[in-house]
Formats: C-alpha cells, structure tokens, sequence
C-alpha cells in the first residue's frame, strides 16, 4: 500500500512538472507615461503647438510558449494611445483634405491605439533569453481636428510588418533583470521603431510575480500606411506588473 501510495504521488508530480514545461504564461500589465514631439499632417504641423496631454496609455502584454520544435510562440499586446489639445493657428494649415484658416481655435484628437500578434522563437532559456520573431501590428486610429467652422476626420488603419526582439539578462542570486524589447519596420515608406528597456524585481518568487520599470520610445514616419501623416516621436517611463506561470 505504501509502494502504491508514493508511486500515485510521483506521478502526480511528475504531470505537475511535465504540465509546466509543456505551456507556459507571461503576463503583463502596466502603464506608460509619454510625451509627443514631431509633426502630422502634409504642413508638417507641429504636435507640440497642440500642446497634448501627456494622460496614461494603458499597455497589456500575454504569450503563451511551449516546447514543440519549429511551432513558434505566440504572443499578443495591445496599447490604448489617446491624447488630445488644442491652439490658436498662426497660418493656414492642411490637415487631410481641409485646410483650416489662420487665426482659428483649433481642438484635435490623437488615437494611435494599436494591437500586435507576434510570432515569435526562443533562441536562447538560460540566465541570458533571446526571442526573435515577427510582428504584425494593427492601427485602429484616426486624428480628429475641428473649429468652430470645421472639421477633419483623418483616419489610420492598416497592418504593418515589423521584425520582433527580446533579450533579458537575469543578474544571478540577486532577484533582478533588465530586459530590452522592441519592433521595427521600414515598409512601403513608412518606417516605424518601439523600443523598450526596463528592469525587472522578482518580488515574490513564489507566486511569479515581478514589477517592471523603464523607458519606452516610439516613432512613427508614416506617409503610405493610411491617411494620416506623420513623424512623430513618443516617449516616456514605463511601469508594469509581470506574471510568469
């Protein structure tokens, strides 16, 4: 009775492991804090006269990863990029097909909300890991612009292709990391980078849990994409909650 008791519990241990290695979960969840500079529209038009709020974006991450050769990870993420202000205009400015009169009060509304699959490999599992993979990130966005006499819907949707890298250094017996993550694409004359370094503390091991701090940089040189035209640069600190199973 006692062989047959230990034999059921190593087998359950040994389900429990294989379970373990066969799927895996990273999860995380956070929030970015960025500014704009740069320019939109076919004037070139500065951002900055805007003066955009510079509110929270929202930003969820989950791949989910297991060991079968040659059959890629996946993982998908999302970005809730919203800002909006306003100016006087100093001259004539084109936004999409309207052409707004100076000395106007102009108000505008920034949706760079964006969502990625990545296929991605595990080239390295070691106290250095290595993914490299493929990216196709969708926009769902538009810039609004109006007065008091006009308006302009200017819209941005497509897919773009975008090559996918992740390094992460776990520094030993200490608990932390620091990890660099990031997209880029020069694709049909529009170019486009979203870089990611950030540290990593394991605060409870036990549960897999782990908080996230660093610094996220986007550009975006848009001209083909879509209507809406831009080179625009977003930038800011980030911080995130991590769940690894």
């Amino acid at each position: 009775m006692k062989k047959l008791s230990l034999a059921i519990c190593m087998a359950l241990t040994s389900g429990a492991a294989s379970a373990d290695t066969i799927l895996g979960l990273d999860a995380s969840a956070g929030v970015w804090m960025p500014s704009y500079s740069g320019s939109v529209g076919v004037d070139q038009f500065s951002i900055e006269e805007f003066q955009p709020a510079e509110d929270n974006v929202t930003f969820l991450q989950a791949a989910l990863e297991h060991p079968v050769p040659l059959v890629p990870n996946i993982m998908l993420s999302h970005s809730a990029i919203q800002t909006d202000g306003s100016t006087r205009l100093e001259r004539f400015v084109t936004f999409g097909d309207e052409t707004f009169i100076a000395g106007t009060d102009v108000a505008t509304n920034l949706d760079l909300s964006h969502t990625d699959a990545t296929l991605y490999y595990e080239i390295l599992d070691n106290w250095v890991n290595l993914d490299v993979g493929l990216t196709a990130r969708q926009y769902k966005g538009e810039m609004q612009v109006e007065s008091a006499i006009q308006a302009e819907n200017i819209e941005l949707a497509g897919v773009l292709p975008m090559a996918y890298g992740m390094a992460r250094f776990d520094l030993p017996f200490t608990g932390w990391s620091v990890v660099t993550q990031g997209n880029v694409t020069g694709y049909n004359g529009d170019t486009l980078t979203d870089l990611t370094a950030k540290v990593r503390w394991d605060f409870a091991p036990g549960l897999d849990m782990a908080l996230e701090g660093g610094y996220r940089s986007m550009t975006l040189e848009l001209k083909e994409l879509d209507e809406l035209q831009s080179d625009l640069e977003i930038s800011g600190p980030y911080l995130g909650l991590n769940l690894h199973l």
